[in-house]
């Protein structure tokens, strides 16, 4: 008898201890309004302004020809306002064909992209006097410029694998002698006078003569890899933080991973679990997709020009620029570039600089070789095949001082060789002082 009553006992006690269970399950509230709005706190990173397609995509030369001479602007500045009223001129009587043997006028302007522009994208970007063009879908790097006797311009888009082309005409007669004005004035000092290469594929212009520019050491400001962190991450808070002691680089990461390099200044950021459900990104959708996500976080934080577009990778790429010439650092990640990588909707893969310039506080003179020179030591050196040499430009070495807590921009002489931009081997410029 007592040994049932002792059962019935138990029994009552686990049924209460069920109900009390249930009932606070029924009543519980977890506390989200909190934890969505620590997630979903807007933070930004210093940029300036931000960016739209056409002030990102801008041409790395614009060369008049006259009578087998080569000039091109003297300053950036030129070269942009040129391009930018470009940007307002109006494309007529568009046609696509199959490319014949081009013989270069001797009156024209050659504009030259860093990189591949799908025709589609151009389409978007400048003004076309018919509305229903069905651009065609292979991408261009140069287009031409001829002058006629009635005051119209012809222009002409050449593929990048030379089997197409397109041709419209500018028929506006301001236009047209806002350009003939300049290419009958070459010898102003908007002007210098450039060289030409000729690898077999393409002609290479480089400002001839010698050159002279700054080193500049630069005073920056670092951005902290927690508002890196509150940016791509959706919840901040259950993101674990660790320091690898052997090399110096701290990793965020949830399912997602950000590494930050040991001096803070450079961002690699990796999510290995997007998944594309969507419909494939279009070339237009895919550039507008990046710029639009950089400008949410205030990213722009220099100089940027687009300097890659594949569509194929779902890969954007733009390059620092300082005082109108492209900057390069062999650091990884890069910090003279911003990458993005996307799979559909997601950011799959975002590398970029941790730091604003702010100001130069030390200058000293460099001397570069001329580029006839330049030229005759890249073509006779035994590392370097003529046939692989695809593009050359003058720029700046970007390099971290640490014990000046400063950023070095050098000037140098750069080369893109087997697709990969890269210093020379043998040494071009000569420090001649400073203060």
């Amino acid at each position: 008898m007592k040994l049932e009553t002792a059962k019935s006992f138990i029994l009552i006690i686990l049924i209460g201890t069920s109900l009390i269970l249930t009932f606070g399950m029924w009543n519980y509230q977890p506390d989200v309004g909190t934890l969505r709005e620590e997630s979903f706190e807007e933070v930004e990173l210093g940029g300036t302004k931000e960016e739209t397609r056409r002030s990102l995509i801008q041409p790395s030369e614009i060369i008049f020809k006259s009578n087998e001479s080569f000039y091109g602007f003297s300053s950036s500045q030129n070269r942009e306002g040129m391009y930018v009223d470009m940007q307002s001129w109006t494309f007529a009587d568009f046609t696509t064909r199959v490319a014949d043997e081009r013989n270069p006028d001797n009156d024209e302007v050659e504009v030259i992209f860093p990189d591949a522009i799908p025709m589609e994208l151009f389409g978007s970007m400048m003004s076309f006097k018919d509305d229903d063009i069905l651009f065609p879908e292979w991408s261009f790097e140069r287009l031409y410029i001829t002058f006629t006797d009635t005051a119209s311009m012809g222009i002409e888009f050449v593929s990048m694998n030379g089997n197409e082309k397109a041709t419209a005409t500018v028929n506006n007669p301001n236009d047209y002698e806002q350009m003939w004005s300049l290419m009958t004035n070459l010898e102003a000092d908007i002007f210098r006078e450039y060289t030409v290469m000729d690898t077999g594929e393409k002609d290479i212009y480089i400002p001839s003569g010698e050159i002279e520019l700054n080193k500049e050491t630069m005073r920056f400001t670092g951005i902290s890899p927690s508002d890196m962190r509150d940016i791509l991450f959706p919840n901040p808070s259950v993101v674990m933080q660790s320091t690898t002691p052997q090399s110096g680089l701290t990793y965020f990461t949830d399912s997602r991973q950000m590494r930050i390099t040991d001096n803070n200044l450079g961002m690699e950021y990796v999510n290995p679990f997007t998944e594309n459900t969507d419909p494939p990104l279009t070339v237009d959708s895919l550039l507008e997709r990046s710029i639009a996500n950089i400008n949410d976080h205030g990213g722009w934080t220099g100089d940027f020009q687009l300097t890659e577009l594949n569509i194929y990778q779902n890969l954007v790429k733009y390059r620092l620029h300082y005082n109108g010439y492209p900057t390069f650092n062999n650091g990884y990640p890069d910090l003279s570039v911003i990458e993005q990588k996307w799979n559909s909707q997601q950011l799959e893969e975002y590398r970029r600089p941790l730091f604003l310039i702010d100001r130069s506080f030390q200058q000293s003179t460099f001397d570069l070789i001329p580029a006839e020179n330049f030229i005759a030591n890249l073509l006779k050196h035994p590392d370097y095949d003529r046939e692989m040499i695809e593009d050359i430009k003058l720029g700046y070495r970007l390099r971290l001082s640490i014990e000046k807590n400063a950023i070095e921009l050098e000037p140098a002489w750069y080369i893109k060789y087997k697709g990969t931009w890269q210093a020379p081997v043998f040494n071009e410029t000569i420090q001649k002082g400073g203060d």
